[in-house]
């Protein structure tokens, strides 16, 4: 669809057609649910649906989004967590829509809108591969974990494999969004490989990465990122996960797959310390004591842990660094590069915290801004 399709912001119906026609694929959800969910979605939560209707009309508009149908999608398919209506769904999916403008340095904000990864940072390569990088894009729109993917992506070299094409390694799925009032990194997802062809082994991982597993070195990235951007960090809680609702628990397959999630989520909010936060939602400290001294007796194990350190220290320098060149930081540079002008006061007061450091979001979100009334 292009640009033009819509000289004004289409009705409500449009996104039932839409759903008929299964834009953007199906995502785990079947075309008539799919229609379903957008056509109850419509008649009980009107002014919802066309405050995003208008938003995403907006995006394609400006050249942010180049589907206008399944962005529109986003606030119809389910969320991984559970709790999440229409209502939230959509006023999380608008303030993280405010959000990347005052993230993200035009240059990446564009290639984000293309579908094209932003490189955080170029990592050495293992034998054997051409690159190993963390990047940022767009999630697709059926994704239920986030609307932002960060993955740990590796490519083998030609000569190893003759069609050489990019592994997703590891990957961390967020959004930013406010959880309680506080402007929040919420990681909704954090998996590794799914394609059952293009692996690597977990020795060749254990290698490439030093020996740091590869979902905590993606939640250590996602502290910086926090860090970065003066946000929050908070990830689901396990035992909010869609698929620990009832209608899921009936069924063998869906219970197990529930069961993985929990332990492995389990032990990751573990590792990290992360406690108890709103409902459905652990804290996780921006700050974590990984113990990288070499304190080991023997010789061999000290090594290793100081080819540990090294590599995230080298890591995490490469991605301050980075981060200057592609990121923004909160603050009134942020406000002067929107492409979208507020009107809200020049000053916004610090927000509430969660336990740790205060984390002040200077870009005010267009959905606060409707009014105090919620979006029903």
């Amino acid at each position: 669809m292009t640009r033009s399709s819509f000289q004004r912001v289409p009705g409500l119906w449009h996104g039932v057609f839409w759903a008929l026609g299964r834009a953007g694929g199906s995502g785990g959800i079947s075309r008539p649910r799919l229609a379903w969910r957008a056509l109850v979605s419509s008649i009980a939560r009107p002014k919802a649906m066309r405050r995003w209707m208008s938003v995403t009309y907006e995006m394609q508009s400006r050249g942010l989004v180049e589907d206008m149908q399944t962005e529109y999608l986003r606030a119809v398919r389910p969320y991984v967590h559970r709790g999440t209506d229409v209502t939230d769904r959509v006023v999380q999916l608008i303030d993280h829509v405010d959000w990347l403008e005052s993230a993200f340095k035009p240059a990446s904000l564009r290639l984000l809108a293309s579908g094209q990864p932003v490189v955080l940072v170029e990592l050495p390569a293992p034998r054997g591969c051409d690159y190993m990088r963390l990047q940022l894009q767009r999630a697709e729109p059926q994704s239920r974990e986030g609307e932002l993917l960060l993955t740990l992506t590796v490519q083998r070299a030609p000569e190893v494999q003759s069609v050489a094409r990019p592994v997703d390694a590891a990957v961390l799925a967020f959004s930013r969004f406010r959880i309680d009032g506080v402007p929040c990194l919420v990681i909704g997802g954090v998996r590794g490989q799914r394609h059952p062809v293009l692996r690597l082994s977990a020795v060749e991982i254990s290698q490439a990465l030093a020996g740091w597993k590869p979902p905590v070195l993606m939640v250590r990235v996602a502290q910086e990122l926090a860090r970065y951007w003066g946000l929050s960090l908070v990830g689901l809680d396990p035992s909010s996960h869609q698929l620990q609702g009832w209608t899921y628990q009936l069924s063998k397959r869906y219970r197990e797959a529930s069961m993985r999630i929990y332990s492995s989520y389990d032990a990751l909010w573990e590792h990290f310390k992360a406690k108890k936060g709103p409902p459905g939602w652990m804290i996780v400290p921006l700050d974590s004591d990984e113990k990288l001294e070499a304190t080991a007796l023997s010789p061999e194990k000290r090594d290793r842990q100081t080819r540990r350190a090294d590599f995230w220290i080298r890591t995490r320098n490469l991605l301050r660094l980075q981060a200057r060149e592609l990121l923004l930081r909160p603050g009134l540079d942020a406000r002067l590069g929107r492409a979208t002008q507020s009107m809200a006061p020049d000053t916004v007061a610090g927000e509430a915290e969660f336990g740790f450091q205060n984390s002040e979001d200077l870009v005010p979100s267009r959905v606060l801004e409707t009014g105090p009334a919620s979006l029903q």
